[in-house]
């Protein structure tokens, strides 16, 4: 049967082994492959979820403009959802960030908002301020609003746990709103799955690693609860490109450069594991989105 909307189409993501890249003795590393959703990204999810539950309950109506702080991927997805249901969109997004993802959210009919690349938060000043005006914005807010990981605490984390019957040693994400991290441990937790879980993040607060965020103490999403994290980690911008560069030439996964962060990260973690051991890491997006940034060269 065909699907009655596009919004029927987020989730149920795939699981794809690596099967090259992983050293010998390595435990297996799984890959959840989050550009699957319509949309190409994991942020799917979480718009649709915090949209219908406003719908619901009434604090979205039909002359609000939907809006957010993003770096890319959160603004395509709420550009999609918006057209799907007739609202507008405007996003508040860093200067820095590709410009695919800024063509991908006009596509869709999204007013962008660039705001400084000095600062990695600059974004998330600027639309806190415009939405003080609530009654022309519905403020999305992915970084507070606790829909972000109650969204993948239902989608990515209950799927994980159905997909693999809940035989998970370590589980690696992004550190970015923290709603994949927060929603899977909560979920694995529940479900008494004993998983290490990683987060992992860039290792400078002007890094090229987008959708992540470098913990610098500027800005802690406030849904954000390292309780439930068991190790924060750091990446550089050169292993997060070269690591996602070798997804595509050696898996065939053509994946955002967060993938690359995240990939890196979970190898590391299959090795001191060993054989035997599970390993699963976000892919979280496309790496189409990224074809002006440093991932495709002439020598790649």
């Amino acid at each position: 049967m065909p699907a009655t909307s596009v919004l029927d189409l987020i989730g149920n993501t795939p699981l794809v082994e690596l099967k090259h890249m992983p050293a010998s003795g390595s435990a297996r590393v799984l890959l959840k492959m989050e550009a699957a959703n319509p949309s190409g990204s994991l942020k799917d999810r979480i718009v649709k979820h915090i949209i219908e539950e406003a719908e619901a309950a009434g604090t979205l109506r039909p002359h609000h403009i939907i809006t957010d702080a993003s770096s890319g991927n959160t603004g395509i997805a709420i550009g999609m959802v918006a057209a799907l249901k007739r609202y507008r969109s405007r996003i508040f997004m860093p200067e820095t960030k590709s410009i695919e993802r800024r063509k991908i959210m006009r596509a869709w009919g999204t007013e962008l908002v660039l705001t400084s690349g000095e600062d990695q938060n600059s974004h998330i000043w600027a639309v806190q301020e415009a939405a003080r005006d609530s009654d022309t914005y519905f403020y999305l807010d992915q970084n507070g609003n606790p829909g972000n990981w109650k969204a993948h605490y239902e989608g990515i984390g209950g799927e994980l746990v159905e997909q693999t019957g809940g035989r998970i040693d370590c589980f690696v994400a992004g550190a970015g709103t923290g709603g994949v991290l927060m929603g899977v441990a909560r979920r694995f937790a529940d479900e008494n799955v004993q998983c290490r879980v990683v987060a992992v993040e860039p290792d400078n607060p002007h890094s090229h690693i987008e959708g992540l965020l470098h913990f610098d103490g500027s800005f802690v999403p406030s849904i954000w609860e390292p309780a439930l994290i068991d190790e924060q980690v750091r990446v550089s911008d050169e292993v997060a490109f070269e690591t996602a560069r070798r997804l595509a030439r050696e898996e065939g996964l053509f994946c955002g450069v967060s993938t690359g962060a995240t990939t890196a990260i979970a190898l590391e973690e299959a090795r001191r594991l060993g054989v035997g051991a599970t390993v699963v890491a976000v892919a979280g997006d496309r790496g189409e989105r990224y074809l002006s940034t440093p991932l495709v060269t002439e020598r790649t």
